[in-house]
């Protein structure tokens, strides 16, 4: 039975995932990830014509995943320190939950590899920080910081809690963790 075309474009990124976080982007031919995800290389060039476009569209559909696992509940808290923390919450919950995913973001996140487009069209979905950024600075509750700074120091910071939280042994040690490093990051924005 063949598979659906569907799945075979799923097969493909899944497996370019997993390679291209443990080997890189020279040491990912397109025939290794072809023969891991089981389809015929001419089948992954119907897809994605370079390797380079493999990447843009995993960088494109993680950078919009992980934006939309940061804006869950985010309607539901008040302030913009509730918001902020609301995003750092659902930010860690959902790197330590695709730890794969992560790593390829920080891998590729400024690499020659992701075209500009992908890279801007990636970055546009988290515009939504920026807006709260500004709103913040506006209400006198962040520091008048470029926002583009404000996001990129966030981003560095939430991926240092993740790293520790991710080797801590209880529940209760990482809860805490996440806790103090979230402070840290609301006690660096806040006015």
């Amino acid at each position: 039975m063949r598979k659906p075309a569907k799945d075979k474009q799923e097969a493909i990124l899944k497996t370019a995932l997993t390679l291209f976080t443990e080997r890189g982007f020279f040491g990912t031919p397109t025939s290794l990830i072809s023969k891991e995800a089981g389809v015929a290389t001419g089948t992954l060039f119907f897809y994605f014509r370079t390797k380079e476009e493999l990447i843009d569209t995993l960088y494109r559909r993680i950078k919009g995943e992980a934006a939309a696992a940061m804006c869950r509940g985010l309607d539901k808290e008040k302030g913009v320190k509730e918001k902020l923390h609301r995003i750092g919450i659902n930010a860690v919950a959902w790197a330590t939950q695709n730890p794969e995913k992560m790593k390829f973001m920080e891998q590729f996140a400024h690499s020659q590899f992701v075209s500009t487009t992908a890279q801007e069209e990636g970055m546009s979905r988290f515009l939504f920080l920026k807006d709260l950024i500004r709103e913040g600075i506006s209400k006198g509750t962040v520091k008048d910081l470029d926002p583009d700074l404000a996001v990129s120091l966030m981003a560095s910071s939430i991926s240092g809690v993740v790293a520790r939280a991710s080797t801590a042994i209880t529940p209760a040690e990482r809860e805490e963790i996440i806790g103090q490093g979230l402070d840290f990051v609301w006690d660096g924005l806040k006015a």
